[in-house]
């Protein structure tokens, strides 16, 4: 095989796009951020993951490889961990979903008057 062949390059190409569709189809039905608070999650977007600002980049799975302004390489992050994304209301958090699986229901925990 000789990695110069050009159509090498595009069907890698073509199976790295594939891929990322595949991947952020998965993060869109999973996490309904569209849907939840008007965020589309898509190559190119702009994030902001603990006061950074980057570029999603790629997918890793069910994760966003982010492009941080002024790094080297990309780095992996979950979706909704610590994560806003542009929107044209500005900066929107991603809250992770609720797990379907859980007996535990959330509970508001009182911030007054009590000590744990």
């Amino acid at each position: 095989m000789n990695y110069d062949d050009v159509e090498d390059g595009l069907s890698a190409e073509y199976r790295d796009r594939q891929r990322q569709a595949a991947d952020l189809d998965y993060i869109r039905r999973y996490y309904a951020l569209e849907q939840r608070h008007g965020i589309r999650v898509a190559i190119g977007g702009r994030v902001r993951s603990e006061g950074r600002e980057g570029t999603i980049a790629d997918t890793s799975g069910h994760y966003l490889m982010i492009q941080f302004d002024g790094d080297e390489r990309p780095s992996r992050r979950h979706v909704t961990s610590n994560m806003e994304y542009a929107t044209a209301d500005g900066w929107t958090a991603a809250t992770p979903v609720a797990d379907p699986y859980s007996r535990v229901q959330p509970v508001a925990w009182a911030t007054s008057g009590s000590s744990q």
